[in-house]
């Protein structure tokens, strides 16, 4: 057996205590006294994530912390005075601003994967919130104002999600398009019948289902992402039925039959359907 190291023996010694602390196993004092043993400080024993990034923020020099607060107060100043920026400036500020945080998500799309959804999903929040704000600032949203918004905004998720492959983002995205057409449904058959539902969403949901199948393929985070729209729109039916004011006893129907007739289906064609979502 090859030989283990002092030092990594120490150490695996010492972050089991820490584990066993943690967990409560061991008393705070019965730990300090068992990492002492091993430790010369114990300030030198293994630190939480909360405790390491309290350190990392300490450690940071003056011109980053100076950088951090100005770019935050600069954020409210043009927050609190975005209403009177004229339509052009508060535009161009949305775009800016998403442009930021999408251009961060690719750059750190392979070191930083984690930071990179949060800058993609920041920027795609911007881009609503913005956008709904700028619609209720001129009155807008009585016309085809949410319309055009929510169509710009599923454009740019499932866009940039493609680009840079993240998936939750692409998701968000066909979410967009799935509230935009659910809403041009509402504005032009107010009162559908309980057939028209189905007959409204359910050739969505089979698309959504074929496509992710379709384009697994070539990439491989839209098989997922596609398969999982495409559940959720085989239940829009009901839900635009219960908003609609229709009968419920078609709803529950409705419910419990495509969910007895989706899980047999779902069953049924496991191997298929699993080879191109966990692909």
């Amino acid at each position: 057996m090859p030989a283990v190291d002092i030092g990594d023996k120490r150490k695996f010694i010492v972050n089991e205590i820490e584990a066993w602390r943690r967990s409560k196993l061991l008393p705070e004092h019965y730990c300090d006294f068992l990492q002492n043993l091993y430790l010369d400080d114990l300030n030198d024993r293994p630190k939480g994530a909360v405790e390491t990034a309290v350190r990392k923020i300490g450690q940071a020099p003056r011109k980053r912390w100076v950088l951090v607060f100005g770019v935050f107060a600069l954020i409210c100043i043009v927050v609190l005075h975005f209403s009177a920026f004229p339509l052009a400036l508060q535009i161009g500020l949305a775009g800016l601003c998403t442009t930021g945080f999408v251009l961060l998500g690719g750059l750190w799309r392979e070191p930083r994967p984690g930071r990179s959804l949060l800058a993609m999903a920041a920027g795609m929040l911007i881009t609503f919130g913005t956008g709904a704000a700028i619609l209720e600032l001129h009155g807008w949203t009585d016309g085809g104002g949410p319309i055009v918004l929510l169509a710009v905004c599923a454009a740019l998720c499932i866009g940039c999600g493609l680009i840079v492959r993240q998936a939750l983002i692409h998701g968000f995205g066909w979410l967009a398009l799935i509230a935009l057409y659910a809403r041009l449904l509402f504005h032009h058959v107010s009162e559908p019948a309980w057939a028209e539902t189905q007959l409204f969403w359910i050739p969505a949901a089979l698309l959504f289902i074929w496509l992710s199948w379709f384009a697994h393929v070539r990439f491989k985070s839209v098989g997922i992402v596609l398969f999982a729209n495409g559940l959720i729109v085989w239940y829009m039916p009901e839900l635009q039925s219960a908003l609609g004011g229709i009968d419920p006893a078609w709803v529950q129907a409705g419910l419990v039959g495509k969910t007895v007739l989706a899980g047999w289906l779902l069953y049924r064609f496991r191997n298929q359907w699993m080879e191109w979502v966990v692909r």
